[in-house]
């Protein structure tokens, strides 16, 4: 009888377990030892470059204020020496045998504690105090000679950022929103923040001199567990009992496995490949533990085409990567009408949507599952522009149109409760497109009364977070264009109308504009959301308002699966091409559609 690799060409492995799939975001999930005492919301301290699962776990609640310290070594919890201050809060750093333990929440009135702690392996000693005492707060740090401390709870959410040389704590720069039950990670030169009170999808990096706003989680939660660095950090579970986890690559979120039981208030440890999750909320509090692995060059690794027989459970399988359809399906209405080009700015879930016709001051926030009226603008205006990549807590609203129906220079900061007015543009423009943060921008495009019949510009001015400042034109002058990017050195202006209906995209590099692949359609007041290599543009007009959606991969545009309500005008905001929200316009002016690409299929069995 013929051999199976002479009829197929190639044999059918036998394995025990299905292959991992290569890359962090791949990962899988497994459960670990229990705490010997339930806890959540404890300290921790992991050795990052460690090829094992290990973790340091001390304070907490078990609910009670708990000052016990419980060291894993890949397979079991044992119990060390106590803390001298038994509390909880999010405050370590360090490793195994060096780490720290800073501020907290303690049994008694005020119930917030200033109190520093070092551990040498053996025993926990205490130290110089912070600066500034709190409670639900962050602390990280590669060593307990080198740490940070940021947000937390002092009367009120917090900014605060303190660092630890060894001796002594100094204040340094604050964070961007006052946060408490923040997740994060990193070191005194390279951290990250993310969610917290609200809750929220914020997430600030840390330079070593000052934080920077980012791109958002995809879900919001507080008293998110963290695993691995700045540069690349798992965001797990959160507020209330989810198993959500994300995956920071360094520029945006994804969501990839969650873990088996929901909880917020666990103590993530490790690296982004070799993490852990221990104890926490789900609720009441629970000891379990879950491993998180991520493949690694000794493993079997997954490979599109691959069969294989799992003779654990006696299937067939082959690994095929089926990408996501991605489709559009109603969300909640807004309270108010917003049509004629709102501003808009956040997450497909955490968004917001302000102005509008005629003159709109009203602002409303999306928390993905219905609008809530908050702060109004302090000028009412439509077809203006917004720094979509800001968050439900902090963006810039830029120009537009203000009664009696002029073009304005007027800018207003967002701070998450109310609008400033800062530093104006030098030229007054409407239907302009914009891109970028409340603290690192660029305006572009519009139309003025000059200089031309259609008062088309090509003008772009970048925002530092203090003043506006005229940079490099855009090739191809234009009003009514959609737009998507990061921050001031980082953005797309795409499509728009130049007195006739252009197809043009154009690159800005921080320097200079490059025209890139035009959109397959050309459309007036389309609207947008994502990034310079990940974006989508969605409705616009090409006569009439239109459904037409188009994703950018960073070369070239496709049509995709339409909005189900025809629109022009509206306001996009969302962090990708995966994720979306299209609010408002001028059809369904209190609608609102939310774009969904779903997670691949990888490994598809073929019998039993």
């Amino acid at each position: 009888m013929a051999e199976i690799k002479e009829i197929l060409g190639f044999n059918i492995k036998s394995l025990a377990a299905d292959p991992l799939g290569a890359g962090t975001a791949n990962g899988t999930w497994a459960s670990g030892g229990n705490l010997n005492q339930i806890k959540g919301r404890p300290g921790f301290a992991s050795n990052a470059t460690s090829t094992t699962h290990v973790a340091l776990v001390y304070g907490g609640n078990t609910p009670g204020k708990t000052a016990n310290t419980e060291q894993y070594d890949g397979s079991s919890w044992t119990e060390l020496a106590n803390l001298n201050t038994a509390r909880n809060g999010y405050g370590g750093s360090g490793t195994l045998t060096a780490a720290g333990y800073a501020g907290g929440e303690i049994p008694s009135n005020p119930y917030n504690t200033d109190a520093f702690e070092l551990w040498d392996g053996s025993s926990w000693s205490e130290t110089t105090e912070i600066n500034t005492a709190r409670r639900s707060i962050v602390g990280f740090g590669a060593t307990n000679t080198a740490s940070l401390v940021a947000s937390g709870y002092v009367s009120a959410a917090s900014k605060l950022t303190e660092v630890w040389n060894g001796s002594s704590w100094t204040e340094v720069g604050d964070q961007n929103a006052a946060k408490y039950g923040r997740g994060g990670t990193g070191t005194v030169t390279a951290g990250i923040l993310f969610g917290g009170t609200d809750p929220t999808t914020n997430t600030e990096t840390w330079n070593g001199t000052a934080w920077t706003e980012v791109s958002e989680l995809n879900t919001k939660g507080e008293y998110r567990a963290a695993s691995g660095t700045a540069a690349e950090v798992l965001a797990v579970g959160g507020y209330q009992a989810t198993a959500n986890v994300e995956l920071w690559n360094g520029s945006a979120w994804t969501e990839i496995n969650n873990i088996s039981t929901a909880r917020w208030e666990g103590a993530g440890t490790g690296s982004s490949s070799l993490g852990m999750i221990s104890g926490g909320n789900t609720p009441p509090n629970t000891a379990a533990t879950e491993e998180f692995t991520a493949a690694t060059i000794a493993d079997s690794i997954k490979s599109e085409g691959q069969i294989y027989y799992n003779s654990a459970d006696g299937t067939m399988n082959i690994s095929a990567v089926v990408d996501g359809t991605g489709a559009w399906a109603s969300g909640a209405n807004l309270n108010s009408a917003h049509s004629e080009k709102p501003g808009g700015a956040g997450t497909q879930n955490a968004s917001l949507c302000f102005g509008g016709s005629s003159h709109l001051q009203t602002n409303e926030a999306y928390n993905g599952t219905a609008w809530t009226e908050v702060g109004d603008l302090n000028t009412g205006r439509h077809r203006l522009a917004a720094a979509k990549n800001g968050t439900t807590t902090a963006t810039l609203a830029i120009g537009g149109e203000v009664p009696p129906n002029s073009d304005t220079v007027n800018v207003e900061s967002w701070d998450g409760s109310s609008w400033s007015e800062v530093n104006n543009l030098n030229t007054a423009r409407r239907l302009l497109g914009a891109a970028g943060t409340s603290t690192s921008a660029i305006g572009f495009a519009g139309t003025t009364a000059h200089p031309s019949a259609n008062g088309e510009t090509a003008i772009a001015e970048e925002w530092n977070g203090t003043a506006w400042t005229e940079v490099g034109d855009l090739n191809t002058a234009r009003f009514g264009l959609a737009s998507a990017g990061v921050n001031a050195e980082s953005a797309l202006a795409i499509s728009g109308n130049t007195g006739s209906i252009v197809a043009v995209v154009e690159k800005w590099d921080g320097s200079s504009w490059t025209e890139v692949g035009d959109v397959n359609t050309g459309r007036d007041g389309r609207a947008a959301a994502g990034t310079t290599t990940s974006a989508l543009g969605f409705g616009g007009y090409n006569p009439g308002n239109t459904v037409n959606t188009e994703t950018w991969d960073g070369s070239s545009w496709t049509e995709v699966a339409n909005l189900s309500t025809a629109t022009n005008s509206a306001s996009g905001t969302g962090g990708n091409n995966l994720l979306a929200l299209n609010s408002g316009g001028n059809a369904d002016t209190d609608g609102t559609e939310e774009w969904t690409v779903p997670q691949p299929v990888q490994n598809l069995v073929m019998s039993d």
